[in-house]
């Protein structure tokens, strides 16, 4: 049983929804259940009250094979300008203390033919810096089947791993990639995710450590950008 903490940010909501519908089951409930496979999602959002959580996760201790999921984002880091960086590092590293077996993972910029980054950028938006960021977008069906290896135990509930694409693109190129796809769907304008004073804290990732301990093999997003355009 998956539990969420919390109010979370985009794209937790839509990635706990990808898992429910794989048949992962989801409670909105934070409370420990009475399964041995009882999994907190721990992200950004709602209130950042860490002497909550405390409680929290003292009363996680005493569950059954209970554990902690950290869905962090790139940039996550105790100097970072964007206060929403700095506070998922700290959140990192309550989780870790927590005394309970912890997996966090940094998501890269999500992609994929519904993720709003790329639905933005097929509205053709003005790029910030002409779009020279340099970026490793991850596909979004590439998050949800390492999220699924990691709740049917097909990897190791422990340490932290970017989970970021191998491709290193950059947002002009991302862009180029959208449009070439043609407009959104009417009314679907997208959305800056991360916003952008986050996305430029983000420094190039290592994808290889996320590859090799969930044993995943992705493909380029230019070819899977080709197969949502079609």
């Amino acid at each position: 049983m998956i539990h969420a903490y919390g109010t979370p940010d985009a794209p937790v909501p839509r990635l706990l929804d990808a898992l429910l519908q794989l048949g992962h089951p989801v409670s909105a409930g934070a409370a420990p259940g009475k399964r041995k496979d009882s999994t907190l999602v721990l992200s950004s959002g709602g209130a950042p009250d860490f002497a909550a959580l405390g409680v929290l996760l003292g009363a996680w201790r005493a569950a059954p094979g209970a554990r902690l999921l950290v869905l962090s984002r790139l940039g996550a880091h105790p100097d970072a300008v964007a206060a929403r960086l700095r506070w998922l590092w700290m959140l990192e590293e309550h989780a870790r203390a927590a005394g309970l077996p912890v997996l966090v993972l940094r998501l890269g910029p999500l992609i994929g033919p519904r993720s709003p980054l790329w639905l933005r950028l097929r509205r053709r938006p003005r790029l910030p810096g002409g779009g020279a960021k340099l970026l490793n977008p991850v596909a979004e069906a590439d998050v949800v089947e390492t999220l699924a290896r990691a709740l049917d135990g097909r990897a190791r509930w422990e340490g932290w791993y970017e989970v970021a694409g191998p491709d290193v693109m950059s947002l002009a190129e991302l862009a180029a990639l959208a449009r070439a796809a043609g407009p959104p769907p009417r009314g679907e304008d997208g959305a800056w995710e991360p916003p952008l004073r986050e996305l430029a804290e983000h420094r190039l990732a290592e994808a290889d450590a996320w590859l090799e301990h969930f044993d995943i093999r992705v493909r380029p997003i230019g070819e899977q950008a080709q197969q949502w355009a079609a």
